[in-house]
């Protein structure tokens, strides 16, 4: 629901491999880390970069199972989708995760 309220789209499960040359597009085209996660597990168990054009933002994030994500305003994602032959959804990357996680089993369910 928060990602149709505030017009926010995702593109999931980007190899690394993938990611590299769609980040270096992306610094290239002006926009700029504002941003790393700096914990102990950074690039082991979880990364996280904050890019920001303008008053644009991306928020990009790994971690070792789904590897990268990239998340902003549906249009810049759509555009680095179509640009990068990426699919697009419109929920949070965590959203599945969130749902197992919080979901009662099958068994306790009315």
């Amino acid at each position: 629901m928060r990602f149709r309220i505030l017009n926010l789209a995702t593109i999931q499960e980007v190899s690394a491999e993938t990611f590299e040359p769609v980040f270096k597009q992306l610094v290239s085209s002006g926009w700029k880390v504002r941003s790393r996660y700096a914990g102990f597990d950074a690039g082991v168990d979880y990364d996280c970069l904050c890019l920001r054009k303008g008053f644009a933002t991306l928020k990009c994030e790994w971690d070792n199972w789904s590897e990268w994500s990239i998340e902003g305003k549906r249009h810049l994602i759509e555009e680095i989708a179509d640009r990068s032959k990426l699919p697009i959804t419109y929920a949070w990357r965590w959203a599945d995760a969130l749902h197992r996680k919080t979901s009662p089993p099958a068994e306790l369910k009315h």
